[in-house]
């Protein structure tokens, strides 16, 4: 009885321990993804996300136009970051099925490391018309540029 109550005991601590490290592999799964991938999502909100010169960064947030929401970036850009266009994407439409009205897209906002420093970056999802009311959402990113 002693010996199978030790072996319970080396079970249990061994899946607490096995439980740590997945969690730990998330999150170094996370910040790999940042450092090679350099994507972001709302899913990663309030990061530090590390770049070198030269690197780019894709902001991917998922919207609905037809909502009249839309994300804006807020915080104005101090040169540590150029910025391209944003655009907006849908998801096409399988193959020999209807266009369907009100579907959400991503919006998706580009940005090439310039030279070392830290930039905030805000975005929030509103309706332009809304100016007097808070935003739906405000998510933000530390970029910090090596």
């Amino acid at each position: 009885m002693k010996n199978l109550l030790s072996v319970v005991s080396i079970i249990a601590l061994t899946a607490v321990a096995l439980t740590g490290c997945a969690t730990k592999s998330v999150d170094s799964e996370k910040t790999l993804s940042l450092v090679y991938g350099t994507v972001a999502t709302e899913a990663l909100n309030g990061a530090d996300i590390p770049l070198e010169v030269g690197q780019q960064l894709e902001v991917r947030l998922q919207s609905n136009h037809s909502t009249g929401h839309q994300w804006v970036q807020t915080e104005p850009m101090r040169g540590m970051l150029r910025d391209a266009s944003p655009r907006y994407e849908v998801p096409p439409t399988p193959e020999g099925a209807e266009p369907r009205a009100g579907i959400g897209g991503t919006e998706i906002f580009s940005f090439t490391a310039a030279r070392p420093g830290v930039q905030v970056l805000v975005f929030e999802y509103r309706r332009s018309w809304e100016t007097s009311q808070e935003a739906s959402k405000r998510i933000y990113y530390q970029v910090i540029i090596h």
